[in-house]
């Protein structure tokens, strides 16, 4: 891309401007879909979505390999949590594309809400989900290490003010101890990134406000018990969660999570179908983009079938590949857009049919394997284990031919950050080693009745130490170049992440003719 650019005004730009958006997962169709609700009435502007594969919705794929029956395989995310500013913009897209009637709400006291586990040498345990729990299970491993990792971190001097980063192992270690982090933390990083808390940034990650508690009061739990002055930036968020919330049905707010019926890929479909009934909106599939590439006030986005030109471009599709794709002179100038790998996770989703119960713990969300669980107990390197049938009862639609409530599901996660070292297996090969991850672990030996594999390749971004930095610097770089960064590459893996992301970014292009989609970094 060319660093000279000018610009169309923001009242040229929304009324008769053309708008790129490149690629057509989650956060490429949630941009399209705010963008086209948001530009003025009467307005000529031209959005078009290039997507490189055969469908759109990206990592959420919902596919239902019944045959007698229907049985919904999540091969990417199941679940959303409503909690917060983030969750609430989330469920305030699916109330306005018509979805609350399709929500699964999975209150708080729901078994899977209280009931999740790590794997131990010596089997799954419990993780507490409240005090009387945390008591009961207070001398066993990993439990046993909160009450020394709670005084560590009460009585240890407060970290460096000047530091800018660490990683979350380095983090958690020199204020909890070695224990909880290989135990515990490692495991929950496993579960959210597939990724090695010695790499992962802790700045940028969920960790990040527990970094800045200890920044800010010299302790995480002194952090977490002192009463501090909301800022403006809070009280204005509250106000809109306050506004947000009231439109919703309760049992929706105070979820523990939600799902959908017939998968989230739901949530994508019917965006995606949206936007085709939309008449200033061209959504194209099977486009990969070749050089995408900016000469004075216009962007020219070059496919094998087409050549689109844009005055402004969302970019949807992973930071690695964009800065792969783009002008040498320019790359060079974002270089850092480049830096962070991502993982790729293989999901293998096992259905089983049976009238008894065969996981041998009472219903609970699963488990996630610790990286202080090594080789010799977990050689397929198993991530993690979620029980989907005890997680999201009624994914199947109430329509389904047979019977559903004899089906058990599961779904094994493998690879992640150990793929960098190790060949990553076939399909058939996945397959296997699910099966033998759960007879071994769960002691679950029947045949399945369905078993799908699926390569998520490059799934999960990982940001690494120095995150923020790199996206402030990155921040100040695109300033005036007319394109903007979207989806899980830069502020959050999530879900609600990637939607909160892409509806503030649009918000502020409506508002100011232009955004870089890193604002929170500056």
């Amino acid at each position: 891309m060319n660093p000279s650019r000018t610009l169309l005004n923001r009242s040229d730009i929304l009324t008769n401007g053309s708008f790129v958006i490149l690629g057509g997962g989650l956060a490429g169709l949630t941009s399209a879909y705010y963008l086209s609700k948001g530009l003025p009435a009467g307005s000529q502007a031209k959005i078009t979505l290039l997507e490189r594969s055969d469908r759109f919705g990206g990592w959420v794929h919902s596919p239902n390999v019944g045959r007698d029956e229907r049985c919904v395989f999540e091969g990417g995310p199941r679940s959303v949590r409503p909690k917060g500013l983030s969750g609430l913009m989330t469920l305030d897209l699916v109330k306005d594309l018509g979805l609350l009637d399709a929500l699964i709400s999975i209150p708080t006291t729901h078994p899977s809400a209280k009931n999740r586990y790590i794997y131990t040498p010596h089997g799954l345990q419990k993780l507490p989900s409240s005090i009387a729990s945390l008591i009961s299970s207070i001398f066993r491993s990993p439990i046993s290490a909160l009450p020394a990792a709670v005084f560590k971190d009460l009585t240890s001097g407060p970290g460096s003010g000047t530091l800018e980063d660490e990683s979350v192992k380095s983090f958690i270690t020199r204020r909890f101890g070695p224990r909880i982090g290989d135990e515990l933390i490692s495991g929950m990083v496993h579960g959210i990134y597939a990724s090695d808390y010695g790499t992962l940034s802790a700045r940028s990650s969920v960790f990040g406000p527990l970094w800045e508690l200890e920044r800010r009061h010299g302790s995480v739990i002194k952090g977490l018990l002192a009463k501090k002055a909301p800022s403006d930036a809070v009280v204005a968020n509250e106000e809109l969660i306050s506004r947000l919330s009231s439109s919703l049905p309760p049992e929706v707010r105070t979820a523990s999570v939600w799902g959908l019926k017939n998968g989230l890929e739901t949530l994508t479909k019917k965006m995606t179908e949206w936007l085709i009934g939309r008449p200033n909106v061209e959504l194209r599939k099977d486009e990969p983009m070749c050089l995408p590439c900016v000469r004075r006030s216009k962007s020219q986005i070059t496919t094998p079938a087409h050549q689109h030109t844009a005055d402004f471009v969302i970019s949807a599709i992973p930071p690695r590949a964009l800065h792969d794709s783009l002008h040498h002179d320019f790359k060079n100038q974002i270089a850092s857009l480049g830096h962070n790998p991502a993982v790729t996770v293989a999901v293998v989703n096992v259905a089983y049919r049976s009238k008894r119960r065969i996981i041998p713990v009472p219903p609970a969300f699963g488990y996630l394997i610790p990286a202080s669980i090594g080789p010799d107990i977990n050689p397929h390197r198993v991530l993690g284990v979620v029980f989907d049938s005890d997680m999201m009862p009624g994914v199947e639609s109430t329509t389904s031919r047979g019977h559903t409530e004899d089906l058990t599901k599961l779904t094994v996660m493998l690879g992640g950050h150990f793929y960098s070292d190790l060949p990553i297996p076939s399909l058939d090969v996945l397959k296997h080693q699910a099966l033998e991850a759960l007879e071994q672990q769960l002691e679950i030996n029947e045949k399945p009745l369905y078993i799908n594999a699926t390569l998520q390749r490059d799934c999960i971004p990982q940001y690494l130490v120095g995150h923020h930095r790199r996206m402030s610097g990155l921040h100040h770089a695109l300033q005036g170049r007319g394109l903007a960064l979207v989806g899980s590459g830069y502020g959050g893996v999530g879900v609600n992440d990637v939607v909160k992301g892409c509806r503030e970014t649009v918000e502020l292009i409506l508002k100011a003719g232009s955004a870089t989609g890193l604002e929170s970094f500056n």
